[in-house]
């Protein structure tokens, strides 16, 4: 059953910091099968809670074979390596790992 990797990214921060970041994170996903499948800042939020406490202003979508390849994946040697340099450009951002439906 597919999983997926879900980024709530605001842009912002440290673009030049940034560049190690996006320059090797693609990279990582290879071994653990996984493919972004969406990146979009076009997004129609239909229903939020009352308090509008969620407004997401740029989404990354990561698909995976299966939650256990998700979860290596975000604990790789090689993705852990990468995460600082993120969370010193930018801060962090909400990200989610979820399963999916079976078929």
């Amino acid at each position: 059953m597919a999983a997926y990797v879900i980024f709530d990214a605001p842009p912002g921060g440290d673009l030049e910091a940034m560049k190690p970041y996006r320059e090797k994170a693609w990279d990582t996903l290879v071994p653990y099968g996984g493919r972004p499948i969406v990146r979009t800042g076009d997004i129609e939020v239909r229903e939020v809670r009352r308090d509008k406490s969620w407004t997401p202003t740029r989404l990354l979508i990561i698909e995976f074979p299966t939650l256990a390849a998700a979860r290596a994946w975000h604990e790789s040697p090689e993705y852990q390596a990468l995460l600082p340099l993120r969370l010193n450009a930018r801060g962090p951002d909400n990200m989610l790992i979820v399963g999916g439906v079976a078929d």
